[in-house]
């Protein structure tokens, strides 16, 4: 799947235009010929050499020579150049940061990890990260060139400033400026909120299920939501979403890694659930990915503390689609995977009920994949870097 989006409002000349559906069809898959791109497109001959032209001058494109079926020259093929611009992407990963590198269709290039201690500070979180960045540069095939590096983040970010101001999973990290971090290493840099562009890509892959308001829930190491209308997220200039840090009576004092008590993470997010958990299942991991296996044939309802969270995040969620009024829920993570909890965790959240006048919302469970975040904090990068070549004179 492509990761590409050109707006074509912002290419003034109507040969730039050209240049970019003319693109967009080789990319894509649906041209392979002149002949094709001017039928498609209704375009004269010399007006498709042209742009053809262009687009193998900056590579974007190969022409290469097919076989002959007869007499006669044989056809050129034309096939897009998906390794010609990469984009790096650092993600969290449980007790971990997480470095992938993508071409222009998603494929991922290069895998990079790095095990973050839990009282690391900013320093060590810095070093790690300039590491991964250094090595997903280093691991660029012969020819790409480096559209920038995108950091997905969960917990607190302040996106306007460039800082990530906390996450529980690092107490100890306060306020970390990622630009000044990344920019002299794998520039440009952008951040983004994991959840939004986790929903991004999967808005893009499948718009039929995000029509509409949409609320993204992830329940797993920890809680947290996103809201797109339309498939397009709801990113405002900070932090949005936070549930997991929703006060709640029933959880006492038990501290949580923001600094205050009683947030709903304390009960129900997988770090807070893990011990508990491992006391009855010792060999699980913490890795997401891993421990939705793992999670999928498990009794999970024996334990008391998964009902007390299932029963806490329901009504969470429940006042959250108060405030949101999303027509569908989808939910990702670990927890989604065990269908004895899903179908219980279900039946609570339409316990909750709603507002006269409004349908309970559609509760859907969503495979877990890093790849939805990689590919959605990706796309910005490689579709501007794209545009430039695009335009490059």
């Amino acid at each position: 799947m492509s990761l590409l989006t050109i707006d074509e409002n912002r290419l003034v000349l109507a040969h730039d235009r050209d240049c970019a559906r003319i693109y967009r069809l080789i990319l894509n898959g649906e041209a392979h010929s002149r002949a094709d791109i001017g039928r498609l497109l209704e375009l004269r001959s010399t007006s498709v050499s042209r742009v053809v032209g262009d687009l193998v001058t900056r590579r974007l494109v190969i022409e290469t020579v097919g076989e002959a079926s007869g007499r006669g020259r044989p056809p050129a093929i034309l096939v897009a150049h998906t390794r010609r611009i990469g984009a790096s992407v650092i993600y969290v990963s449980s007790q971990s940061l997480s470095g992938a590198l993508v071409d222009l269709n998603g494929h991922l290039v290069a895998e990079r990890r790095r095990a973050i201690a839990s009282d690391a500070d900013n320093a060590a979180i810095a070093a790690a990260m300039a590491e991964l960045a250094q090595n997903l540069l280093d691991a660029m095939p012969a020819g790409m060139s480096h559209a920038g590096t995108a950091v997905s983040l969960s917990g607190l970010i302040d996106l306007k400033q460039g800082q990530w101001l906390m996450a529980s999973r690092w107490p100890r990290m306060r306020g970390l400026d990622i630009a000044s971090v990344l920019a002299p290493v794998a520039g440009p840099v952008t951040i983004c909120r994991n959840l939004d562009a986790e929903l991004r890509a999967r808005a893009a892959r499948e718009p039929e299920h995000f029509a509409g308001g949409t609320v993204l829930l992830h329940w797993g190491w920890g809680i947290g939501l996103a809201y797109a209308v339309d498939g397009e997220p709801f990113a405002p200039a900070g932090s949005f979403g936070e549930i997991g840090h929703w006060r709640l009576a029933a959880l006492h004092d038990r501290p949580c890694g923001c600094g205050n008590t009683a947030c709903l993470e304390t009960g129900a997010a997988l770090w807070s659930l893990l011990p508990a958990l491992r006391e009855r299942w010792p060999e699980l991991d913490q890795d997401e990915i891993r421990l939705a296996r793992q999670l999928a044939g498990l009794d999970l309802l024996a334990l008391p503390e998964i009902e007390t969270a299932a029963g806490l995040l329901a009504r969470a969620l429940a006042n959250a689609c108060r405030l949101l009024f999303p027509a569908r829920i989808a939910v990702s993570g670990p927890f989604s995977a065990n269908p004895q909890l899903w179908a219980r965790f279900n039946t609570l959240f339409r316990a909750e009920g709603t507002m006269d006048g409004f349908a309970v919302p559609e509760l859907a469970g969503v495979p877990a994949s890093h790849l939805y975040e990689i590919h959605g904090a990706a796309a910005p990068l490689i579709s501007r870097a794209t545009e430039a070549l695009l335009l490059e004179r």
